[in-house]
């Protein structure tokens, strides 16, 4: 399975404010979405706290629709005050996604405030567990044991109401991504360290980095592993500029970082970890990792509770039949639902119709109506995706079927 984890501390700023961004380096969109990575997780943080973008904001909408070209949809979006975390997956995988669950932590001023803190999104795929935490810890050198003690605070306060992982730590696979704010120790200079950076020392001046003391220490991120940092120091920077602000000394504040719980290492590896210097929106520079997770991915073999029976090419405005059959440990629910997509739809609220499920099959198994007056409107390619309300996951996805304007003769 592959896995590309991303994030970027935006600085307030919208992506609208460069017309000439695009943001595919950096999320590594190239439209080959048989060979795109299966789970997107992307998080943001210093989003714009206006009270529209609580509901949905520019960040969102952006990054949506770049890693959509890849042939992934939206499974989550989970906002803790400015921290916005993303988790993107291929269609195909969402019935052999269960048990979603999700929590916010605010670590600010008081242990309450949210401006600091992480979200936190996890489910089971094929049986097992994974959680996604993005976080911002607390900024400034001096502050070293805040960001440990917000570590802890955030994996003892994250809860789940899966049995078997009710704790962050408890899960097969952990990744952990933001803005973790660690820098380089007391006593180095921003002197110091551009030399070091100027003379490509990076092994040299990396001995100095908090998180690696801290967890040689064993003091956070215990079990952690990080790919090995090539890349300068991600903070700070003048705005607008690849130029490092004078008045800081450039520190890796932003990282990507993952955990399995047996500490096996070669459960993960890692295909590439960089930082994109391009990027000059923010006074960070955004990050990503490419990982590969020792998790079998299969498109044929994935699990179904619902299988759609062959749809038909439907004709625009006449009524079309829906046939599928459920797995025998099914139960369905008479608020189960039936959502009907257009090729290209990017999350599981971009249905362009939908019909109830029958809870009760007949002696030719299960199918409902879908009546004429709630059709789509547009011929093109759609797709069903049947959704159930009692176990609060989609149990099925049909395959791609025409929808065409009737022609009269």
């Amino acid at each position: 399975m592959k896995v590309y984890c991303c994030t970027w501390n935006v600085g307030s700023e919208s992506p609208d404010k460069d017309d000439h961004m695009t943001l595919d380096s950096w999320l590594s969109v190239t439209g080959d979405k048989e060979n795109a990575a299966d789970i997107y997780a992307v998080c943001l943080q210093e989003v714009s706290l206006s009270p529209i973008s609580w509901i949905s904001d520019e960040w969102t909408e952006a990054i949506t629709n770049a890693v959509c070209q890849n042939g992934l949809i939206r499974l989550c979006r989970i906002r803790q005050f400015g921290i916005v975390l993303l988790v993107f997956v291929k269609p195909f995988m969402l019935p052999s996604i269960s048990q979603i669950g999700d929590d916010t932590i605010a670590t600010g001023i008081g242990g309450i405030l949210g401006n600091k803190g992480a979200a936190v999104f996890r489910f089971r795929l094929y049986g097992k567990s994974i959680c996604i935490t993005g976080c911002h810890l607390s900024a400034h050198t001096e502050n070293l044991q805040k960001r440990n003690e917000e570590f802890h605070s955030i994996c003892e306060n994250a809860k789940f109401a899966d049995p078997d992982c009710q704790s962050l730590l408890d899960h097969d696979y952990v990744f952990w991504l933001g803005d973790l704010n660690y820098r380089l120790c007391e006593g180095v200079s921003y002197e110091m360290t551009v030399m070091a950076l100027e003379a490509n020392r990076l092994d040299e001046l990396r001995k100095y980095d908090q998180l690696l003391q801290e967890q040689q220490k064993r003091t956070a991120f215990v079990g952690f592993s990080e790919g090995h940092v090539t890349f300068k120091p991600t903070y700070k920077y003048d705005k607008g500029t690849s130029q490092f602000d004078t008045g800081r000394v450039p520190s890796w504040c932003d990282r990507v970082l993952w955990r399995t719980a047996d500490s096996n290492p070669s459960a993960i590896d890692i295909a590439t970890y960089t930082s994109y210097p391009e990027y000059s929106l923010s006074d960070h520079k955004p990050v990503a990792a490419h990982l590969e997770v020792e998790l079998k991915i299969d498109a044929q073999g994935a699990r179904r509770g619902v299988e759609f029976a062959n749809s038909r090419d439907w004709i625009c405005y006449q009524e079309a039949l829906i046939s599928y059959s459920l797995e025998s440990y099914i139960k369905p629910s008479s608020w189960d639902w039936i959502g009907v997509y257009k090729d290209g739809w990017k999350h599981l609220s971009d249905y362009v119709t939908y019909i109830w499920a029958p809870s009760k099959s007949s002696t030719s198994g299960f199918s409902v109506s879908l009546d004429s007056d709630y059709f789509p409107e547009e011929p093109g390619l759609y797709q069903l995706v049947y959704h159930s309300s009692r176990y609060k996951q989609v149990l099925g996805v049909s395959q791609y079927f025409k929808i065409s304007k009737e022609e009269f003769i």
